[in-house]
């Protein structure tokens, strides 16, 4: 694991309340940052899924099967229905919802703008935070870990959460441009992710420790069960994982 800095509280603070979080959350979220440090894996996200399965026999492991159906004791997909003593559903608040029959989880977007640059604009393994937008914060990926990157290449990434907006490059651009210079105008676009579910809507009033535990043997957890964040899909895991162990 390696770590990226936080430069400034005033800006989360614009980014938290644009996301509509309540003050709890928001404590959460600048207790994480000031607390410990933000860590990224040296080899990206799906690292952490790879370490989770290298525990696993590959026998047990079924891949890429949609599942149509989840039961108490039960996993209906593609290869027929497997049977369990408990049965976790880990997956996204719209899938969740549509397989257990839970209350509907409304989405928050996110986007995010790609670009690939000759040098970095800045040399620190930095998270800048712009609280106007449209990229509410940006970070030099590439000073993080250079496998993140193009060979040879500064990879740059502005997110903008609460937008959806596969079009954002030329606005998100003129916004690095004001912040950096023109040597932006020679940075190359790699690709816009724009991701209609990018969090689960947690609007004040939203109670974050939501039951793991549905009965009968079936458990589901994920960001929308705690703060809708990586921490909370974590936080949220390990609330289901110690319910299952304690019997």
């Amino acid at each position: 694991l390696v770590g990226l800095g936080l430069p400034a509280l005033n800006p989360l603070s614009h980014n938290c309340i644009g996301l509509h979080w309540q003050a709890n959350q928001l404590t959460i979220a600048v207790a994480g940052f000031m607390v410990v440090d933000v860590l990224l894996d040296l080899c990206g996200v799906g690292a952490l899924c790879a370490g989770l399965a290298s525990d696993v026999l590959p026998s047990a492991l079924a891949l890429g099967y949609s599942v149509t159906a989840v039961g108490a004791g039960s996993v209906t997909t593609g290869l027929g229905t497997i049977t369990a003593t408990d049965v976790i559903v880990a997956v996204e608040g719209p899938a969740a919802s549509e397989l257990l029959g839970l209350p509907p989880v409304d989405s928050n977007p996110a986007t995010c703008v790609w670009f690939a640059a000759d040098t970095p604009p800045i040399t620190e393994p930095l998270l800048v935070l712009d609280g106007e937008g449209p990229a509410r914060n940006i970070a030099i990926m590439s000073n993080v870990s250079p496998a993140y990157a193009p060979a040879g290449k500064a990879l740059i990434g502005g997110a903008c959460p609460g937008m959806l907006d596969p079009d954002a490059e030329p606005a998100v651009r003129a916004q690095l441009r004001d912040i950096w210079g023109v040597q932006v105008d020679r940075w190359i676009h790699l690709r816009t992710d724009a991701i209609p579910h990018g969090q689960p809507s947690q609007p004040p009033s939203f109670p974050p420790k939501q039951r793991t535990a549905l009965g009968d043997g079936l458990h589901v957890c994920g960001d929308h069960r705690d703060t809708s964040s990586i921490q909370g899909a974590l936080y949220s895991g390990r609330r289901c994982a110690e319910t299952i162990l304690a019997g």
